[in-house]
């Protein structure tokens, strides 16, 4: 892949009006598994010269070592010609040995908080820069770029990116003379259960079965002090005796009891 670079930006410096691009895409997901893939891009300008001199231009980009060994597809997007090889993998661990070939040094971490990411790349540190045309520092980028791009699970909180695009995904750029150190921390959403609302809930539910108990009572209490007390029954009996001249008072008889004499 290093030796790649070096040479897709050679071709695309040393003929005029040629843009090239070197990609390494790697995009994990929450569960550890996910994606690497390397990607060269060249223009119609670049692939139809590459056609003239060497018969076939897709073959020969096709055939370059992209430092991966996985499914290899080609497609167009703009005015650019894509030729990609992809990886994908189960978890963490199987992301180290498909980077192996790409990266210098790589760790990935993935905890239950969130996601750490730290690698460097060094291409001009294991190839031989004598015999590269021209001085990486003074390649233009309209005639060659070079990036890795990282998509990691969570929101980012630390990192060294140059760029970090409205999807989350970190941009770093490949530096031809040079080492380079990247690093990203992404960190998992909480999604604490809200027992403040549960007791919200409770304290709502107490109060309203309160007041429907003190209006039970009240109810209770104003028809007890609307019924009438019940009279004593009047049982029948001999009439009273008074003194002479004076009248006694008539006799009741009770409604529920009947006395035969």
């Amino acid at each position: 892949m290093k030796r790649t670079v070096l040479l897709i930006a050679a071709i695309a410096i040393l003929l005029s009006g040629c843009r090239a691009e070197v990609r390494v895409l790697l995009d994990v997901t929450e569960n550890g598994s996910g994606t690497l893939a390397a990607e060269v891009g060249i223009n119609n300008q670049l692939r139809d010269l590459l056609d003239q001199l060497a018969g076939d231009g897709e073959a020969i980009i096709s055939r370059l070592d992209l430092g991966l060994e996985g499914e290899s597809s080609t497609r167009l997007e703009d005015a650019m010609t894509i030729y990609t090889t992809q990886v994908e993998f189960d978890d963490e661990d199987a992301i180290e040995e498909a980077a192996a070939d790409n990266f210098t040094f790589f760790n990935l971490e993935m905890t239950d908080d969130g996601t750490a990411l730290e690698a460097t790349l060094d291409v001009a540190g294991e190839l031989d820069l004598t015999q590269f045309p021209v001085t990486p520092s003074a390649i233009d980028p309209a005639t060659f770029e070079a990036h890795i791009i990282v998509s990691l699970p969570g929101e980012v909180v630390d990192h060294n990116a140059e760029t970090i695009a409205t999807d989350g995904s970190l941009s770093w750029a490949i530096p031809l003379d040079g080492e380079l150190y990247m690093f990203a921390e992404t960190e998992y959403p909480k999604s604490g259960f809200p027992w403040w609302l549960v007791g919200l809930l409770g304290l709502s539910a107490a109060l309203a079965l309160g007041v429907w108990l003190a209006a039970v009572r009240r109810e209770k209490k104003g028809s007890a002090a609307r019924r009438p007390a019940p009279e004593p029954p009047v049982v029948d009996g001999p009439e009273p005796e008074t003194a002479p001249g004076i009248k006694s008072p008539p006799r009741q008889h009770s409604p529920f009891f009947d006395f035969d004499d």
